[in-house]
């Protein structure tokens, strides 16, 4: 199995030129694409347009494109809040809301809403056995840290002062954040939203 990345550039939109080029190189493999809302908004969307054009020349027509879909530029926002303790800016970080899966569907492809975290494991199933390629939209929460386990004291310090300036999710922020400490030393303890 190969996979490729934007490497540490924090480069946009590259994830679903990557899974047409695999797929152009291996049409007999699936491949997936794993994107965030900003870099689907980049460009994803137009490669859709791409994908239904050639998919049905591809051995296997499964290309999965999994859409992280919280409305928010959300690894800017969060190295913002770390790196420099500044508080959500809503008006270069929110983005406008599209649905991901209904446009897939409105070019003939596959597209799967995914609004539960008991509705992951069935949405990639029916993905992976769909006759097209498919779009999985997961809904996520911005307000979840995304807290890497080798976060140095002071990105945390200055994500913490980040949320005391101002920022307009920081009671879910804290909420999630510490939910989600408590599940790395809790094993097989869910979050309650």
């Amino acid at each position: 199995m190969r996979g490729t990345l934007s490497g540490t550039l924090a480069t946009m939109g590259c994830a679903v030129p990557y899974a047409i080029g695999a797929k152009y190189g291996q049409p007999d493999r699936p491949a997936y694409a794993l994107v965030g809302d900003g870099a689907m908004q980049m460009n994803g969307i137009n490669e859709l347009i791409t994908i239904a054009k050639y998919w049905q020349e591809w051995a296997d027509p499964r290309l999965v494109v999994a859409v992280l879909h919280n409305n928010d530029l959300n690894q800017v926002t969060w190295e913002l809040r770390a790196m420099g303790g500044s508080p959500q800016f809503l008006p270069s970080q929110q983005l406008p809301d599209f649905p991901y899966a209904g446009y897939a569907r409105s070019l003939g492809l596959h597209g799967i809403s995914v609004e539960k975290p008991e509705q992951v494991g069935a949405a990639w199933d029916e993905a992976l056995a769909a006759d097209r390629p498919c779009v999985v939209e997961f809904l996520t929460d911005p307000a979840v840290p995304p807290i890497p386990p080798h976060a140095t004291w002071d990105q945390i310090e200055k994500a913490l002062a980040s949320i005391v300036r101002g920022d307009s999710d920081r009671v879910d922020v804290v909420r999630e954040g510490v939910l989600s400490k408590v599940q790395e030393f809790l094993p097989g303890t869910g979050s309650s939203t």
